[in-house]
């Protein structure tokens, strides 16, 4: 079996159900784990956007979406050198990572033809199911299967404990600025954890938010989580917040609930997504549950 993942979440869920020596080729942008960024790169970044704001990555990603159709580049070259069996992409999205009809028209004229599995999550189901399907492609089912029944055993627990607590407003935000809340299955993982999104709804893509609006919900707790930025990267940048007027006076500042999260373990449909709940449990419930790791999630301003 030899295997490319043009999408990092896939190539998380292969290394989680054993099928990380199997992988021989990525995309640049998948990080974890540690080993998954020593294959080979079949795709390579149109921007750099290390010393870019947050609005300028933005501007940057939408006017080269627009452009190419696709952030990433695929490197021909490089997948027909992989020789794969199985190629996993992502599906069609309003800024997609890679263009679909160009992995498809690649796809067909390699030697070997590899089997294209496209993962398009919205929902919790759709993540679960897409760790069944990954694992079905690449020849381990039985233990994506169980990957799965422990990700529900541990969903179930957090349901339990949160279940009695008081039901919080929770504004999480997966961009800046301009400011974005996050979708799909973001506000299932709050419910879950106990909490109440004010900003969107389960299955819809991050939408755009207007600071009015969030002045208005006026949320008991904020977490940022930008998956393109890390933990320190945020904290520089959470002044794009904190200046806005009105800031000093919502509930979340007054009480110290602001947050600041890596993306990472919210924004992909991996196995890390259950770590990304217990650190919303924590927020919500810190009597409850244990704080997470620094590396996860912080209090802004601690």
């Amino acid at each position: 079996m030899r295997i490319a993942s043009l999408y990092p979440t896939a190539t998380e869920i292969a290394f989680a159900i054993g099928a990380g020596e199997d992988v021989v080729g990525v995309s640049h942008a998948c990080d974890h784990p540690k080993t998954a960024s020593e294959r080979k790169a079949v795709t390579h970044a149109r921007f750099d956007p290390s010393e870019l704001s947050s609005r300028e990555i933005y501007r940057q990603k939408v006017d080269i979406s627009q452009k190419f159709g696709s952030l990433y580049r695929l490197d021909e070259s490089a997948l027909w050198a992989a020789r794969v069996n199985v190629l996993i992409t992502q599906g069609p999205g309003d800024l997609p990572l890679v263009s679909l009809q160009n992995v498809r028209a690649v796809a067909e004229g390699l030697n070997p033809r590899p089997s294209l599995l496209i993962l398009y999550p919205r929902h919790l189901d759709d993540v679960f199911d897409d760790h069944a399907r990954v694992g079905f492609e690449v020849g381990r089912l039985p233990e994506a299967r169980e990957l799965v029944l422990g990700m529900h055993g541990h969903i179930e627990t957090v349901t339990r404990a949160a279940k009695e607590a008081k039901k919080r407003t929770v504004a999480f935000l997966q961009w800046l600025d301009p400011p974005f809340a996050g979708g799909y299955w973001i506000p299932q993982l709050i419910e879950i954890a106990g909490g109440t999104d004010v900003l969107n709804t389960a299955g819809l893509s991050p939408t755009r938010v207007h600071w009015p609006d969030v002045r208005k919900r006026n949320p008991e707790i904020i977490v940022v989580a930008c998956e393109d930025m890390g933990i320190e990267r945020i904290r520089w940048e959470m002044r794009l917040l904190s200046d806005r007027p009105g800031w000093d006076s919502l509930k979340a500042v007054k009480n110290g609930d602001v947050y600041i999260a890596n993306g990472s373990y919210f924004t992909r449909a991996g196995p890390r997504l259950t770590e990304g709940l217990d650190a919303l449990a924590w927020v919500l419930n810190p009597d409850l549950f244990a704080r997470p790791g620094p590396q996860i999630l912080q209090r802004y301003g601690a």
